[in-house]
Protein backbone atom coordinates (compact mmCIF):
# COMPACT_ATOMS: atom_id res chain seq x y z
CA UNK A 1 0.00 0.00 0.00
CA UNK A 2 0.96 3.69 -0.78
CA UNK A 3 0.62 6.27 2.13
CA UNK A 4 -0.78 9.57 0.51
CA UNK A 5 0.48 12.61 2.64
CA UNK A 6 -1.87 16.23 1.07
CA UNK A 7 -1.50 19.50 2.62
CA UNK A 8 -4.49 21.75 2.13
CA UNK A 9 -4.54 25.08 3.98
CA UNK A 10 -1.79 24.28 6.29
CA UNK A 11 -3.03 21.12 7.74
CA UNK A 12 -1.84 17.55 6.90
CA UNK A 13 -3.96 14.55 5.94
CA UNK A 14 -3.02 10.64 5.70
CA UNK A 15 -4.17 8.14 3.38
CA UNK A 16 -3.46 4.77 2.48
CA UNK A 17 -3.88 3.49 -1.10
CA UNK A 18 -3.71 0.58 -3.16
CA UNK A 19 0.37 0.19 -5.17
CA UNK A 20 -1.00 -2.94 -7.59
CA UNK A 21 -4.58 -3.95 -8.78
CA UNK A 22 -4.15 -6.77 -5.83
CA UNK A 23 -4.74 -4.60 -3.27
CA UNK A 24 -7.45 -3.18 -4.59
CA UNK A 25 -11.39 -3.14 -3.24
CA UNK A 26 -14.16 -3.76 -5.84
CA UNK A 27 -15.31 -0.41 -5.25
CA UNK A 28 -12.08 0.66 -6.70
CA UNK A 29 -12.14 -1.78 -9.36
CA UNK A 30 -15.61 -0.82 -10.65
CA UNK A 31 -15.07 3.32 -10.43
CA UNK A 32 -11.85 2.42 -12.31
CA UNK A 33 -13.97 0.90 -14.87
CA UNK A 34 -16.79 3.17 -14.54
CA UNK A 35 -13.74 6.07 -15.65
CA UNK A 36 -12.68 3.90 -19.01
CA UNK A 37 -16.52 3.98 -20.11
CA UNK A 38 -17.37 8.43 -19.60
CA UNK A 39 -14.03 9.56 -18.72
CA UNK A 40 -14.72 11.22 -15.21
CA UNK A 41 -11.77 10.87 -13.66
CA UNK A 42 -12.58 12.66 -10.05
CA UNK A 43 -14.79 9.51 -8.83
CA UNK A 44 -12.02 6.98 -9.57
CA UNK A 45 -9.35 9.03 -8.36
CA UNK A 46 -11.23 9.94 -5.45
CA UNK A 47 -12.44 5.78 -4.83
CA UNK A 48 -8.12 5.39 -5.36
CA UNK A 49 -7.01 7.57 -2.60
CA UNK A 50 -9.73 7.22 -0.21
CA UNK A 51 -10.41 11.15 -0.16
CA UNK A 52 -13.56 12.43 -0.94
CA UNK A 53 -14.71 14.17 -4.18
CA UNK A 54 -14.58 17.84 -2.41
CA UNK A 55 -11.34 17.63 -1.26
CA UNK A 56 -9.76 15.90 -4.03
CA UNK A 57 -10.91 19.06 -5.91
CA UNK A 58 -9.41 21.33 -3.70
CA UNK A 59 -6.07 20.13 -3.86
CA UNK A 60 -2.82 21.82 -5.24
CA UNK A 61 -2.44 20.42 -8.56
CA UNK A 62 1.04 19.81 -7.83
CA UNK A 63 0.04 17.22 -5.30
CA UNK A 64 -2.68 16.50 -7.11
CA UNK A 65 -0.11 15.23 -10.12
CA UNK A 66 1.93 13.69 -7.33
CA UNK A 67 -0.88 11.36 -6.26
CA UNK A 68 -2.51 10.77 -9.46
CA UNK A 69 0.94 8.74 -10.48
CA UNK A 70 0.25 6.05 -7.99
CA UNK A 71 -2.29 5.30 -9.82
CA UNK A 72 -0.61 4.75 -13.52
CA UNK A 73 -0.61 0.62 -12.16
CA UNK A 74 -4.23 0.42 -13.67
CA UNK A 75 -3.89 1.49 -17.36
CA UNK A 76 -1.51 -1.15 -17.82
CA UNK A 77 -3.32 -2.92 -20.66
CA UNK A 78 -2.75 -6.85 -19.40
CA UNK A 79 -3.12 -6.45 -15.60
CA UNK A 80 -1.69 -9.05 -13.46
CA UNK A 81 -4.54 -10.12 -10.90
CA UNK A 82 -4.48 -13.00 -8.53
CA UNK A 83 -7.18 -12.00 -6.28
CA UNK A 84 -10.71 -12.50 -7.45
CA UNK A 85 -11.55 -8.50 -6.96
CA UNK A 86 -15.06 -8.94 -8.14
CA UNK A 87 -16.28 -11.53 -5.62
CA UNK A 88 -20.14 -10.51 -6.77
CA UNK A 89 -22.30 -8.94 -8.82
CA UNK A 90 -25.63 -7.61 -8.48
CA UNK A 91 -27.96 -8.60 -11.18
CA UNK A 92 -32.03 -7.95 -10.45
CA UNK A 93 -31.82 -7.43 -7.05
CA UNK A 94 -29.88 -10.32 -6.63
CA UNK A 95 -26.45 -10.67 -5.09
CA UNK A 96 -24.28 -13.32 -7.39
CA UNK A 97 -21.49 -14.92 -6.07
CA UNK A 98 -18.83 -15.42 -7.99
CA UNK A 99 -15.91 -18.06 -8.84
CA UNK A 100 -12.23 -18.86 -6.56
CA UNK A 101 -9.88 -16.67 -8.17
CA UNK A 102 -7.43 -20.27 -8.95
CA UNK A 103 -10.83 -21.87 -10.19
CA UNK A 104 -10.69 -24.51 -7.78
CA UNK A 105 -14.53 -24.24 -7.47
CA UNK A 106 -15.04 -24.29 -11.00
CA UNK A 107 -16.44 -27.89 -12.98
CA UNK A 108 -15.02 -28.77 -16.64
CA UNK A 109 -18.67 -28.02 -17.50
CA UNK A 110 -18.81 -24.41 -16.15
CA UNK A 111 -15.60 -24.04 -17.81
CA UNK A 112 -16.24 -25.12 -21.48
CA UNK A 113 -19.65 -23.10 -20.78
CA UNK A 114 -18.21 -19.87 -19.37
CA UNK A 115 -15.24 -20.02 -22.02
CA UNK A 116 -17.04 -20.81 -24.96
CA UNK A 117 -19.27 -17.55 -24.09
CA UNK A 118 -16.30 -15.38 -23.52
CA UNK A 119 -14.44 -16.36 -27.17
CA UNK A 120 -17.70 -15.75 -28.76
CA UNK A 121 -18.24 -12.12 -27.29
CA UNK A 122 -21.00 -13.25 -25.33
CA UNK A 123 -19.74 -11.89 -22.09
CA UNK A 124 -23.00 -11.39 -20.07
CA UNK A 125 -23.68 -14.98 -20.60
CA UNK A 126 -20.03 -15.89 -19.06
CA UNK A 127 -20.76 -14.13 -16.27
CA UNK A 128 -23.95 -15.93 -15.80
CA UNK A 129 -22.24 -19.15 -15.90
CA UNK A 130 -19.52 -18.18 -13.02
CA UNK A 131 -21.90 -15.92 -11.27
CA UNK A 132 -24.86 -17.79 -9.18
CA UNK A 133 -27.03 -16.70 -6.21
CA UNK A 134 -25.19 -18.21 -2.53
CA UNK A 135 -26.73 -21.59 -1.33
CA UNK A 136 -29.48 -21.95 1.43
CA UNK A 137 -27.22 -24.44 2.82
CA UNK A 138 -23.60 -22.88 2.51
CA UNK A 139 -21.56 -24.41 5.49
CA UNK A 140 -18.22 -23.28 5.17
CA UNK A 141 -17.12 -25.98 3.46
CA UNK A 142 -18.60 -26.07 -0.10
CA UNK A 143 -19.16 -24.35 -2.99
CA UNK A 144 -21.01 -20.89 -1.55
CA UNK A 145 -22.71 -20.77 -5.16
CA UNK A 146 -25.79 -23.26 -6.34
CA UNK A 147 -24.85 -25.81 -8.55
CA UNK A 148 -24.24 -25.02 -11.98
CA UNK A 149 -26.55 -26.05 -13.78
CA UNK A 150 -26.66 -24.41 -18.06
CA UNK A 151 -30.45 -24.87 -17.70
CA UNK A 152 -30.34 -21.99 -15.22
CA UNK A 153 -28.19 -20.18 -16.56
CA UNK A 154 -30.90 -19.30 -18.89
CA UNK A 155 -33.11 -17.33 -16.52
CA UNK A 156 -29.90 -15.85 -14.96
CA UNK A 157 -28.90 -14.06 -18.17
CA UNK A 158 -31.49 -12.24 -17.58
CA UNK A 159 -30.79 -10.96 -14.86
CA UNK A 160 -27.62 -9.90 -16.02
CA UNK A 161 -29.35 -8.35 -19.13
CA UNK A 162 -29.63 -5.52 -16.72
CA UNK A 163 -26.27 -5.41 -14.86
CA UNK A 164 -23.79 -2.22 -15.54
CA UNK A 165 -20.86 -1.62 -18.34
CA UNK A 166 -18.63 -0.88 -14.98
CA UNK A 167 -19.74 -4.51 -13.25
CA UNK A 168 -19.33 -6.23 -16.91
CA UNK A 169 -16.15 -4.68 -17.52
CA UNK A 170 -14.37 -5.61 -14.06
CA UNK A 171 -15.28 -9.06 -14.80
CA UNK A 172 -13.86 -9.40 -17.93
CA UNK A 173 -10.53 -8.11 -16.50
CA UNK A 174 -10.76 -10.02 -13.66
CA UNK A 175 -11.52 -13.37 -15.68
CA UNK A 176 -9.12 -13.03 -18.62
CA UNK A 177 -6.23 -12.00 -16.38
CA UNK A 178 -6.90 -15.28 -13.90
CA UNK A 179 -7.66 -16.96 -16.34
CA UNK A 180 -3.93 -16.56 -17.72
CA UNK A 181 -2.11 -16.58 -14.30
CA UNK A 182 -3.98 -19.81 -13.47
CA UNK A 183 -4.82 -21.85 -16.35
CA UNK A 184 -3.26 -20.78 -19.58
CA UNK A 185 0.67 -20.43 -17.63
CA UNK A 186 -0.49 -23.54 -15.72
CA UNK A 187 -0.85 -26.16 -19.07
CA UNK A 188 1.20 -24.07 -21.26
CA UNK A 189 0.51 -26.84 -24.12
CA UNK A 190 -3.07 -27.04 -24.21
CA UNK A 191 -3.41 -23.43 -24.54
CA UNK A 192 -0.41 -23.05 -26.94
CA UNK A 193 -1.14 -21.01 -29.80
CA UNK A 194 -1.80 -23.27 -32.90
CA UNK A 195 -0.96 -21.77 -36.63
CA UNK A 196 -3.65 -21.45 -38.99
CA UNK A 197 -3.95 -23.97 -41.37
CA UNK A 198 -3.22 -22.41 -44.91
CA UNK A 199 -7.03 -22.27 -47.13
CA UNK A 200 -6.81 -24.48 -49.94
CA UNK A 201 -9.58 -22.18 -51.79
CA UNK A 202 -10.86 -19.11 -51.14
CA UNK A 203 -13.52 -20.09 -49.79
CA UNK A 204 -12.44 -22.55 -46.99
CA UNK A 205 -13.38 -21.08 -43.77
CA UNK A 206 -11.43 -22.65 -40.75
CA UNK A 207 -13.13 -24.49 -38.23
CA UNK A 208 -13.93 -21.82 -35.10
CA UNK A 209 -12.35 -23.37 -31.58
CA UNK A 210 -14.49 -25.28 -29.58
CA UNK A 211 -13.91 -26.48 -25.75
CA UNK A 212 -17.21 -28.55 -27.03
CA UNK A 213 -15.13 -30.50 -29.39
CA UNK A 214 -12.41 -30.85 -27.09
CA UNK A 215 -14.73 -32.61 -24.40
CA UNK A 216 -16.19 -35.01 -27.11
CA UNK A 217 -12.37 -35.71 -28.54
CA UNK A 218 -11.46 -36.34 -25.05
CA UNK A 219 -15.32 -38.65 -24.25
CA UNK A 220 -14.71 -40.65 -27.30
CA UNK A 221 -17.32 -43.26 -26.61
CA UNK A 222 -17.56 -43.44 -23.24
CA UNK A 223 -20.62 -41.11 -23.01
CA UNK A 224 -21.58 -43.29 -19.52
CA UNK A 225 -18.87 -41.56 -18.20
CA UNK A 226 -20.08 -37.80 -19.14
CA UNK A 227 -21.58 -36.75 -15.68
CA UNK A 228 -18.34 -37.41 -14.17
CA UNK A 229 -15.73 -35.56 -16.31
CA UNK A 230 -18.33 -32.59 -16.40
CA UNK A 231 -18.48 -32.67 -12.98
CA UNK A 232 -14.86 -32.60 -12.91
CA UNK A 233 -12.66 -29.70 -11.58
CA UNK A 234 -11.37 -27.54 -14.34
CA UNK A 235 -7.78 -28.03 -13.07
CA UNK A 236 -8.17 -31.84 -13.16
CA UNK A 237 -9.26 -31.99 -16.94
CA UNK A 238 -7.05 -29.64 -18.21
CA UNK A 239 -4.10 -31.32 -16.07
CA UNK A 240 -4.77 -33.95 -17.96
CA UNK A 241 -5.08 -32.84 -21.33
CA UNK A 242 -1.56 -31.22 -20.71
CA UNK A 243 0.24 -34.29 -19.62
CA UNK A 244 -1.18 -36.13 -22.96
CA UNK A 245 -0.62 -33.51 -25.68
CA UNK A 246 3.44 -33.01 -23.94
CA UNK A 247 3.59 -36.77 -24.21
CA UNK A 248 2.31 -36.93 -28.01
CA UNK A 249 -0.64 -39.12 -27.19
CA UNK A 250 -4.32 -39.58 -27.47
CA UNK A 251 -6.33 -38.76 -24.34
Amino acid sequence: MNEIRIIIDGRESAYNAPSCFDEMRREQLLALCRMNRNGDETDFYAAMSGIDAETWNSIPFEQRYHVKRLFDFAFTRSPEISRQLLPYIEAGGVRMIGFQPNFSNTTWEEFIYADGYMLAGKFRQAAAVLYRPQREDYNGETDRRIPFSIYGTDTRMKLFEDVGEDQLLAFLLCYKSLRKRNLEDKYPNVFARRPRKPKTSPNQQTPAFSWVSVHRDIMGDQFYDEGKFFASNVHVILGRLDRVIREGRRY
